[in-house]
């Protein structure tokens, strides 16, 4: 009677024990990095509440500060018993469910959206945040939950205005709350996409040296073998999972970070159409001159440039702002630009071009504090103001000039050499000058940005310069403004070809009855 012997063959039995090994490696990695994705979450949500307390605190809103301050320690405890218990899904949900669910409690209770610079923004940042350390059908459940909450908040927003703390009915507020919060959101979102990119790729590379690592095994056992065709195709098979396993893995992370980036840029557009309520409407242009165009080109979607004009029974002003940098951050500044000028001329009734500049000058940099800091945000602007019985112009400048161009003569005026706010702290501004003279129909003004004239391009890659910009402004100014228009758009896509956009672009041409 024969017995047949199973004999194990241990070299199969070495490459199964690799290959457990390296799935289990990547099972436990990618659970760690979820586990650190929610932590860092918590932290970053953590400093908004305390960001948000002591700004409660700071506007004597003593009983609202307990929300963020309660959230920063309610964070402290969970994030303790998460860390000590094995059973993290009960501390995960709750983490999430108030960080939705508090910044819009904390804007109904300080009376809506207009009181707080929008703090239910926080809410969004954390359901983007979720993407990093959920996966499958939770996440749709968090979105429903944002989703609901969004459309109570907008229902009542209107109706909750009357319980506005009178330390916040104030429109400056507004706009420094909805700073705050946009800055560190954007900044917030973009440290962790970034934090996450890196984690994907340390996997990545990790994958890669454990691959190359069970390569070498696969040459040691060829090499002892006596059944290499067998552990041959089991190896290739090992290796394929693996590689489908890194492909996955990729696809993962880039769908991740374009729904970060979604995200993003939905802040941005956001902030775009607050920018476009602060900014006097292009369709009424027409209004305060004879004929006229306004060319706007941000280099981004949001813009540190901005127009701005008023018609006012005889006075008409019209201003072309540059503010330190671009983007988010220009935009800001632009809000504080806008704010300033409505308040001044609007609000004060105040038509002299000089006078204009020196409280604007004042005002910004109240506002930004730089008599006590080292802030040096500042703009450059040019400004006219026509009064229409006299028939005469005043032009005020910070930096930037007046082109005008009577009787087929190029006329440029210099704006003085500082600009609105002290980038100089330890220097006393000086008066801005006022330019004064007649006017009439046949002439043409134009107000401008440097944007256009330091973009680079043409066939050495320069600087289009100030001189090319008067040249184009001379050659063409006996045209129709709507014609004029369309060929500095010509002008400027010709020389810029593929290149990308330098600055933010603004040029304003107009005549003037």
């Amino acid at each position: 009677m024969s017995t047949k012997t199973h004999i194990e063959n241990p070299n199969i039995t070495f490459i199964g024990s690799i290959k457990k090994q390296i799935i289990d490696a990547v099972v436990q990695e990618t659970r760690r990095e979820a586990d650190r994705n929610f932590f860092l979450f918590s932290v970053l949500m953590s400093v908004g509440g305390l960001t948000w307390g002591i700004l409660a605190l700071y506007f004597g809103l003593t009983v609202p500060s307990i929300i963020p301050f309660g959230y920063v320690i309610f964070s402290g405890i969970n994030l303790t018993i998460w860390i000590k218990t094995d059973n993290k899904r009960i501390c995960k949900a709750l983490q999430t469910f108030f960080s939705i669910l508090l910044p819009f409690v904390f804007q109904i209770i300080l009376g809506g959206s207009k009181s707080t610079g929008v703090v239910m923004i926080w809410s969004l940042f954390a359901l983007t945040s979720t993407l990093a350390f959920y996966k499958g059908k939770s996440l749709f459940y968090w979105l429903v939950i944002f989703v609901l909450l969004l459309g109570i908040v907008i229902l009542i927003d209107h109706e909750i205005e009357h319980i506005t703390p009178e330390s916040l009915r104030n429109y400056q507020i507004f706009n420094l709350l909805l700073m705050i919060n946009f800055s560190m959101i954007s900044s917030m979102l973009f440290f962790l996409s970034k934090f996450f990119v890196d984690q994907q790729l340390k996997t990545m590379d990790e994958l890669v040296e454990t691959n190359g690592q069970l390569i070498a095994a696969e040459e040691e056992v060829r090499q002892n073998s006596e059944e290499i065709f067998v552990m041959n195709d089991m190896l290739k098979e090992s290796n394929q999972k693996l590689e489908d396993a890194y492909v996955e893995l990729e696809k993962s992370k880039d769908n991740q970070i374009e729904q970060m980036s979604h995200a993003i840029f939905e802040s941005i557009d956001y902030a775009k159409n607050i920018q476009s309520c602060f900014l006097p409407q292009l369709h009424r242009f027409p209004d305060l001159v004879k004929d006229g165009f306004i060319l706007f080109k941000p280099r981004d979607v949001v813009s540190g440039d901005f127009y701005w004009f008023y018609k006012h029974e005889q006075y008409r002003v019209i201003t072309a702002v540059d503010c330190t940098g671009h983007g988010v951050p220009g935009a800001f500044m632009s809000l504080l630009g806008a704010e300033a000028l409505n308040s001044i001329i609007v609000l004060r009734q105040i038509f002299e071009s000089d006078q204009i500049l020196n409280e604007l000058d004042k005002m910004i940099r109240k506002k930004l504090k730089q008599d006590t800091t080292n802030n040096k945000d500042g703009m450059d602007l040019s400004l006219t103001v026509f009064n229409t019985e006299t028939k005469k112009v005043s032009f005020s400048g910070a930096k930037n000039p007046l082109i005008y161009i009577k009787d087929n003569e190029l006329n440029f005026i210099k704006g003085d050499r500082q600009p609105i706010g002290m980038f100089h702290p330890d220097q006393t501004p000086n008066p801005f000058t006022k330019h004064e003279f007649d006017y009439d129909s046949s002439m043409s003004f134009y107000l401008y940005s440097d944007g256009f004239q330091d973009q680079f391009g043409g066939p050495k890659m320069k600087k289009f310069m100030p001189k090319k910009l008067k040249e184009a402004l001379f050659n063409q100014h006996h045209l129709k403004m709507s014609v004029q228009l369309n060929m500095l758009k010509t002008i400027f896509s010709t020389w810029k070809k593929d290149e990308q956009q330098t600055d933010d672009v603004l040029v304003i041409g107009f005549t003037m009855d």
